[in-house]
């Protein structure tokens, strides 16, 4: 086979499979959306033990930075890291309908985001190898788009049976996991471009301190990239910061059923994000990626402005899930494609690993606070605050990409 045809199949078995990872994993990550709820409304968990599991996920995201730390110059382990990475993320959902703990819940969704970070380094990486520059962003953004779409319809009928029968949502976590388990066939048809390089084999304390090393010295010796990251940070903790305070805010202060938190979180939110996805992909391979950053917090830094708005009707519940979708379609183009960009020639598992090592540390510290300040203050206010950071995130991020020194390009 020729070199163009080779590269032709690696195109197409690679956009095929984005395609089926996203449509077959969406099921488990929509219900994954109703955990907070299901915890706190059927299962009689303490706002202490939500609290407990949004800190808890930033951790295992930092946690997860090691998964990945082995990737540098192993190109035959990034099919395999990515691989087993989504096998035991959802292993664990396959047992839910025989334990009845509320602490295996809280230990099968942190093991979920666990897994869900861990294997983002080597997938991105696969279809940087395998997707051309101008076409990335796109596949990207369409399988996106497409598997959103596909959370509003299953939301819907999500929301209806467990308002009917809330015991069912063993049953459903048990089926989502099972359908998931299906889209790692089409993840290992992929072929994967491999490159030699020399392999160091590290002592355990390089192990454990060389990841930790490489990203400081990365941020160092990209300004551009460091000036990215502490945008994100600033953003991102003000959305962490809030976490605590949307149940609280949502069954306390409007009393909505399964079926409206199905309503906001998935369709409106959803409607939102496949709405905009196409545009901001469009808008990703005409500007700089900190022109854009600070448009998607800017637009995320509405959302707790017009949630903060709810109780003088549901109207703004809605509004504010589906402007929230709207900044979310940005923020997760942006946010897995930025490895990519700043990666240029070379290899981004790097940069990607950056980016989850400092989503679980803006993560740590914020769901806490949140939860003390809504404690004192209410939710209301802590929203107002979330809402406050990200406005400063997109408008510092805007003001000062002048400064930053110009992205390698492929």
């Amino acid at each position: 086979m020729s070199l163009d045809g080779i590269l032709l199949k690696r195109q197409q078995s690679t956009s095929r499979a984005l395609l089926w990872t996203n449509l077959l994993g969406e099921p488990l990550f929509t219900l994954y959306g109703f955990l907070g709820f299901i915890l706190y409304k059927d299962l009689g968990a303490s706002a202490f033990t939500i609290s407990l599991l949004v800190m808890l996920k930033p951790i295992v995201t930092i946690l997860s930075f090691y998964w990945s730390a082995g990737l540098k110059g192993r190109c035959r382990k990034l099919k395999s890291n990515a691989l087993w990475a989504g096998f035991w993320m959802r292993a664990p959902f396959l047992l839910i309908p025989w334990v009845d703990s509320v602490w295996f819940v809280v230990a099968a969704a942190v093991n979920y985001m666990f897994f869900y970070r861990a294997g983002m380094p080597a997938w991105l990486e696969i279809l940087k190898r395998n997707l051309k520059e101008g076409k990335r962003a796109r596949w990207f953004s369409a399988g996106a788009s497409l598997s959103y779409l596909e959370g509003v319809i299953l939301s819907l009928g999500m929301g209806t049976v467990l308002d009917k029968d809330p015991g069912l949502w063993k049953v459903l976590f048990f089926g989502a996991a099972l359908l998931g388990m299906g889209s790692l066939w089409f993840l290992k048809q992929i072929e994967v471009e491999e490159r030699e390089e020399l392999v160091i084999t590290p002592t355990l304390k390089e192990l454990i301190v060389r990841p930790w090393k490489d990203s400081l010295e990365l941020m160092r010796r990209r300004p551009d990239f460091s000036l990215f990251q502490w945008g994100f940070m600033l953003c991102g903790f003000g959305i962490m910061l809030i976490q605590p305070a949307l149940p609280v805010l949502a069954v306390d202060w409007l009393g909505v059923s399964y079926l409206e938190m199905a309503a906001a979180v998935s369709v409106a939110k959803g409607l939102g994000f496949a709405l905009s996805s196409p545009l901001w992909a469009g808008w990703f391979e005409r500007v700089s990626i900190f022109q854009i950053s600070g448009a998607v917090f800017l637009s995320v830094g509405l959302f707790p402005f017009l949630l903060a708005l709810s109780p003088f009707g549901l109207e703004w519940f809605f509004l504010a899930y589906f402007w929230y979708g709207v900044g979310q379609g940005g923020s997760h183009l942006v946010w897995n494609m930025s490895g990519p960009v700043f990666a240029g020639n070379e290899e981004s598992s790097r940069y990607t690993g950056v980016n989850v090592v400092m989503a679980g540390l803006r993560g740590t510290l914020a769901p806490g606070l949140g939860s003390v300040l809504a404690a004192f203050w209410g939710p209301i206010q802590v929203l107002c605050i979330g809402g406050v950071l990200c406005f400063t995130s997109g408008a510092w991020l805007i003001r000062k990409k002048i400064a930053a020194r110009e992205i390698p390009s492929e």
